[in-house]
């Protein structure tokens, strides 16, 4: 039995009082989870795989090291190494007005004013763009082309700049489907065959796609995508034209292939993915207001320096993260809206203590013994925050607590909401919460 199967034979929880550890199955059960598939980095080397359940709930047929799971923007990062890959080779520019190179489809001007956009700005969500997301298409309906996607007539609206490009992080699946567009109007080749040929095949990602639909020579072997209950997704999966922000059909193990890759790339390594400096651009923050580089999470400020992505699609979860130092990382894929949990409560924390991963959190919940513990108000706004072991719980007005826990990056965050707590200084308490329109409520002790 290797360290990594008993690691993730059994998780330590905090949430059951009296009860030290919990075992797998109960852990997949909670989070009506059929199905799961973990990659382990270690050392700087692809170190292990592991996986467990069944590709569909209530059949037999067992996940495996080579089973496809969509990546959903995870995808995103991948992408974007396509187009770096095409800046390197001098048939784009970073800073370029992509308008310029567009064809297909143009970003339309706004009441006579035209946006001046470029690739940096598509790859770092600096772009002022619109949708966030995509929901896909059922295995039976029609699915739009790119420009009608982006003419708002698929299910999602039009995408179109609603902020000022180039000053402010602002999350948009919409910018990556312009890159989208933008690369086949440059290449004239469409995107699974351009992917394959400048990324998928040169970081060793045998078991990775962006075909969509999934070819029927593939479909029969792919991990069922599950709703809550777990309930098969109508149709297995969805379909996403949106290829270059949610369409990648990977495994842990090709995805844990990109990200060393994007590693490799960073020290110089003779014959990597892509030239150093392009590397660094991609894993350089290139927005003040959230710590995101050229299609790659990173870590905040003053934390080990990562990279990674998280992804979602309809019925799948999924989470990659590199500590670039230590070589030191982890990529996990569930087939199920429940998945998320499973990886963030149970998988990732296991792997980081059991591994010793330098960005683990072994800090009490004050690291700087300041007790964050009290009521604090904004306007109409009460906001009251317990320790509750080493997490805090926040409860809003006439809402039920929420429990958060602390990030390396200082944030408290949980997994029940989009919301991320700081405390800028012992009487000041900052809430974030990550959707359309929101602003930060910054409240004072009371």
């Amino acid at each position: 039995m290797t360290n990594l199967t008993r690691t993730l034979a059994r998780f330590p929880t905090r949430e059951l009082p009296g009860r030290a550890e919990i075992d797998l199955d109960t852990a997949m059960r909670w989070c009506h989870t059929p199905g799961l598939s973990v990659a382990l980095i270690d050392g700087g080397e692809l170190r292990e795989t592991w996986t467990a359940g069944t590709r569909t709930v209530g059949r037999a047929e067992p996940v495996t090291p080579h089973t496809r799971f969509q990546a959903g923007s995870i995808s995103k990062s991948v992408a974007a190494a396509v187009a770096l890959r095409l800046v390197a080779a001098g048939v784009l520019d970073l800073d370029e007005d992509v308008d310029g190179r567009l064809r297909s489809w143009r970003i339309p001007a706004n009441d006579g004013w035209r946006p001046r956009i470029t690739l940096r700005q598509l790859l770092s969500h600096t772009a002022g763009l619109t949708v966030h997301g995509f929901p896909g298409y059922p295995a039976d309906a029609s699915v739009p082309t790119v420009p009608e996607l982006l003419d708002g007539r698929g299910n999602t609206p039009p995408v179109r700049v609603t902020t000022l490009p180039g000053v402010q992080f602002s999350y948009s699946g919409g910018g990556y489907v312009v890159l989208q567009q933008l690369l086949a109007d440059v290449t004239a080749t469409d995107f699974p065959t351009l992917a394959a040929e400048l990324v998928l095949g040169p970081a060793r990602m045998g078991d990775s796609t962006y075909a969509q639909p999934l070819p029927a020579a593939l479909a029969d072997e792919a991990a069922v995508g599950h709703r809550v209950g777990p309930v098969p997704v109508a149709g297995r999966w969805h379909t996403y034209p949106e290829m270059t922000a949610a369409g990648l059909w990977s495994t842990p193990a090709d995805l844990a292939r990109f990200f060393l890759a994007v590693r490799d790339s960073l020290a110089g390594v003779p014959g990597s993915l892509l030239p150093r400096a392009l590397a660094e651009e991609m894993a350089t923050p290139h927005a003040r207001n959230t710590p995101y580089g050229l299609g790659l999470q990173l870590a905040g400020t003053d934390a080990p320096r990562t990279i990674g992505h998280g992804g979602t699609d309809e019925g799948y979860r999924n989470d990659a993260l590199l500590y670039l130092d230590a070589g030191q990382g982890m990529v996990a894929m569930a087939n199920s809206d429940g998945g998320g949990d499973l990886i963030a409560e149970f998988v990732r924390p296991a792997l980081a203590d059991e591994y010793g991963w330098p960005g683990r959190d072994t800090t009490p919940a004050s690291p700087d013994g300041a007790d964050r513990t009290g009521v604090y108000r904004d306007g109409d706004t009460t906001l009251r925050v317990a320790h509750t072991g080493d997490d805090v719980t926040l409860t809003v007005d006439d809402q039920p607590p929420v429990r958060l826990r602390r990030d390396p990056d200082g944030a408290w965050r949980g997994p029940a909401l989009t919301v991320e707590l700081r405390f800028p200084d012992p009487e000041t308490l900052v809430l974030h919460q990550d959707a359309e329109y929101t602003t930060d409520i910054r409240a004072v002790r009371d």
